[in-house]
């Protein structure tokens, strides 16, 4: 049995892919979010689960409790990369040391073969770290290419005068930075403006509570810049006055939107402060607003550089749909072999092969047909369907799909007659777009920018668009007007009806979504063992030891990357991105 650690092991979907070769044991797993662990924990019984993984860091001892792995899997959350030249409004949605950390776990644990799994657009050079102070010369150390950045902290001119002076004082930026449901209710108000049922409900969510703490933010003494006051004295001081029903919110709109421009900058200081990004030259103003300079990096570039010394990598954006799953669903994988191993003589590629051409992709109606006649729940603590051993739309994936006669999680949202009338509207393979101008009025602000997937009815003939948290979207049953349930979800995504989800609803339909479909990672797992099973029988074992050690007498040597490249960078479609790393 080969030993695989989890990593941002999530409900478990990437973990069962390798258990189904029934040649892996996963003993422990990390994941942070409380209902992906118990979900982990209800299928996966006899791992131990951990949980914020910045609180490992002695690996030794790490080893002494858990012993050395084989493999290590798992999917590093891409919020943790920069935002660069994308409208967000974050500079940092997180600290990157998420992808930094799984890196660090390999580098220090040492596995024979690794897999990380995330988002596709992570090949492109979007995604970037900013150098911070923690990189220390590293970056230069490992000659990884910097980009110079600016970054937008206000994005017009800006009214308080001096600004730059302290946008990057920390003490100064924590007494003005609002508590975030401060923060939330006040920008919220601002971008519904104009639908007083919702700014009702805005206040009425912001509490008497909220409403104190904004009075006690207006009567602080604590020196505050004199332009930042007046601006902070005037929203407030007339948002309470609008609570209190003493003046309509149009006449408090247009210094709550400034006001919330002005948070806004201080909360992206907060994040440079906090993600200790390293500014050049300061903060400095012009007419076109408030920016500071920085410096970037490809996430992609350092993990070559940081993993290609000691690994043969190799990346590919693979399409889950060509291995068996009803989705179109394209994840960039890097599959990491240890150099000494010696193997690559008898390996073609690094990367599992396509099993299913565009003709013989599995649709929506292979996964959920079956469940067409059994009526969901609209309540989690529901009990569970109890399914009969006939089954009138028999296929493939239903003979894989429905292990159980217990149907769990089939649950889904309600849906008040406003979304009804819409779902009616539609037919299969429709979204937001395709539904009549009356239909989609007051809906979204910017109706035109809204995505496709968002009120789409699914296609029984075709696989789905790529599962993500299909309860926000609002995803229509392909026959029936209701929403996808989470077992239908599930389904889509390859999870067995035996694999039970446990949480909220919504946490539900979220881990769902966030999950490595199992049969795309029982595709990968399968390729992995293999490249180890070749190890194992090969007379490599001769040459040194595949558990291990080196498997020659001489080092590794530059050379050897560069073979990796020549050998697997272009015929096989992998995404090249450096000749001396192969990815």
């Amino acid at each position: 049995m080969y030993k695989v650690l989890d990593l941002f092991a999530g409900a478990g979907g990437l973990s069962l892919g390798f258990l189904q070769t029934k040649q892996c044991e996963i003993p422990v797993a990390v994941e942070n979010n409380r209902y992906a662990r118990e979900t982990y924990k209800r299928n996966h019984e006899g791992a131990e689960i951990l949980g914020d993984i910045r609180d490992i860091s002695d690996y030794d001892e790490f080893q002494r409790d858990y012993g050395k792995f084989d493999v290590v899997i798992g999917g590093p959350p891409c919020q943790g990369f920069s935002n660069a030249n994308r409208q967000n409004s974050h500079i940092v949605n997180q600290n990157n040391r998420l992808v930094k950390k799984y890196v660090e776990f390999i580098v220090n644990l040492q596995p024979k073969a690794f897999v990380m799994e995330n988002v596709r657009m992570l090949k492109s050079d979007i995604h970037r770290f900013y150098l911070s102070n923690e990189d220390g010369g590293e970056i230069e150390e490992l000659d990884i290419a910097l980009r110079s950045e600016v970054l937008n902290l206000y994005t017009e001119h800006c009214p308080i005068d001096g600004i730059s002076g302290w946008l990057l004082d920390d003490a100064i930026i924590s007494r003005l930075v609002l508590p975030k449901k401060i923060f939330d209710a006040l920008r919220l108000a601002s971008k519904n403006s104009w639908d007083d049922e919702r700014l009702g409900k805005i206040v009425k969510k912001l509490g008497n509570m909220g409403m104190k703490t904004m009075s006690d933010i207006l009567s602080r003494t604590d020196e505050v810049p004199a332009g930042y006051k007046a601006i902070e004295k005037d929203a407030l001081a007339h948002f309470i006055d609008y609570v209190r029903g003493l003046i309509p919110f149009s006449e408090v709109a247009r210094s709550v939107s400034l006001y919330v421009k002005v948070q806004q900058s201080l909360i992206s200081a907060k994040e440079i402060l906090n993600n200790h990004i390293i500014v050049k030259e300061g903060v400095f103003e012009d007419e076109g607003g408030v920016h500071a300079k920085a410096q970037s990096f490809s996430v992609v570039e350092y993990l070559e550089k940081k993993l290609g010394t000691s690994y043969f990598l190799q990346a590919k954006v693979l399409n889950a749909a060509d291995f068996g799953v009803p989705q179109l669903r394209h994840r960039f994988i890097i599959i990491g072999i240890r150099k000494d191993l010696n193997i690559l003589n008898d390996i073609e590629s690094l990367m599992p092969s396509v099993q299913c051409n565009k003709e013989e992709y599995r649709t929506v109606s292979d996964a959920i047909k079956d469940l067409e006649n059994v009526p969901v729940e609209y309540e989690v603590k529901s009990p569970a369907k109890v399914l009969t051993n006939t089954c009138e739309h028999k296929t493939i994936l239903t003979d894989i799909l429905r292990d159980s006669s217990q149907l769990h999680n089939h649950v889904a949202t309600s849906t008040r007659d406003v979304a009804l009338k819409r779902f009616a509207a539609l037919k299969e393979g429709q979204n937001f777009h395709d539904l009549e101008p009356e239909l989609v009025r007051d809906t979204y602000t910017r109706t035109e920018r809204t995505q496709n997937t968002i009120y789409l009815r699914l296609n029984y003939q075709c696989p789905s668009g790529t599962v993500l948290n299909v309860r926000k979207s609002m995803w229509v049953h392909p026959t029936l007007n209701r929403a996808i349930s989470i077992r239908e979800a599930a389904r889509l995504q390859t999870f067995p009806d035996s694999f039970v989800f446990i949480g909220t609803k919504d946490s539900q339909y979220q881990q769902v979504g966030n999950a490595v479909p199992p049969m795309l990672g029982k595709a990968i797992a399968q390729k992995v063992l293999e490249m180890l099973s070749v190890c194992e029988n090969s007379d490599n074992k001769d040459a040194g030891e595949c558990n291990g050690g080196l498997s020659n007498s001489r080092p590794t040597s530059s050379d050897d990357v560069a073979y990796s490249s020549a050998k697997y960078g272009s015929g096989n479609d992998c995404e090249k991105v450096s000749i001396r790393a192969g990815i």
